[in-house]
């Protein structure tokens, strides 16, 4: 029986070794005092050392400071009083590869037992696709934030139900709400008179129906602003999809000015005739 258990065990140990060899994931084991006891291929991969380089030595060497020290640290302290700083939980760390170079990763230790004796299982997943990602989504909603703050037209982003979800700098001039005000309004309290309830219904007749009465086509009517002041603008929405959901955008001008030059126009040509 003993012999078919011992064959039992090393198949397991088989299977398990195969297995950590073949995820994509990055899969250290280490002892209590950190040395390096299996290091996968993904690993020699993500960090450019080879298996037979660096078992034996310690784990920190795959660390930059001052996460080498920390880790120590948090090892030590763990294995002193049990109090967990990394066990168990995963967090962002920098990563030092072979030729010197850094890179973002995460890491999420768990505890085993070798031989009776404590073992920690670190498994690490490259992040600087992420981190790139991430940065490249930071930029863009850089040069956006950029474009809204400094374009003229007013940009209003509501969705199905007419919810404001977004308010450029341009629509706080003109109707007189800061962002945190618009947000959450239904966009109908920005129109005046009829255009309020005939916008509700445009509106929920798209939504049912999918015809068209102001989705793309430019119009003129009266916009609210907050101290209750009426004034004309042009209107012209468009419509996207995001996550699931569909959004229209309004683009709003204040024809004020552009009403008062032809009024004073007519009356000029009046006053000539």
């Amino acid at each position: 029986m003993r012999g078919e258990d011992a064959d039992r065990a090393g198949d397991l140990l088989a299977r398990f070794q195969a297995m950590i060899d073949t995820v994509p994931d990055g899969v250290i084991v280490i002892d209590a005092r950190g040395s390096i006891l299996n290091y996968n291929p993904a690993c020699e991969r993500l960090f450019g050392w080879r298996a037979a380089e660096v078992l034996g030595r310690n784990v920190a060497m795959l660390m930059p400071p001052p996460y080498r020290e920390e880790h120590d640290g948090y090892l030590s302290r763990y294995l002193a009083t049990g109090e967990r700083r990394i066990i168990g939980i995963g967090r962002e760390v920098t990563g030092l590869r072979k030729d010197g170079s850094t890179f973002p990763m995460e890491l999420a230790v768990g505890e085993a037992r070798q031989d009776g004796s404590p073992a920690f299982i670190g498994i690490v997943r490259d992040l600087t696709e992420r981190k790139r990602g991430e940065e490249a989504m930071r930029e863009r909603e850089a040069r956006l934030t950029s474009i809204l703050e400094t374009v003229p037209d007013a940009i209003v982003i509501i969705d199905e139900r007419g919810t404001v979800e977004s308010f450029s700098p341009a629509a706080e001039r003109l109707f007189g709400y800061s962002e945190g005000e618009a947000i959450g309004r239904n966009v109908s309290e920005l129109m005046a008179g009829p255009d309020r309830s005939r916008h509700d219904n445009h509106l929920q007749r798209y939504s049912k129906s999918g015809e068209r009465h102001i989705i793309g086509i430019g119009r003129i009517v009266t916009g609210r602003r907050r101290d209750g002041t009426t004034f004309p603008i042009h209107l012209t929405i468009g419509e996207m999809q995001s996550g699931g959901e569909r959004y229209f955008t309004g683009f709003v001008r204040d024809l004020t000015e552009y009403q008062q030059t032809q009024a004073r126009l007519h009356e000029l040509q009046s006053e000539l005739v």
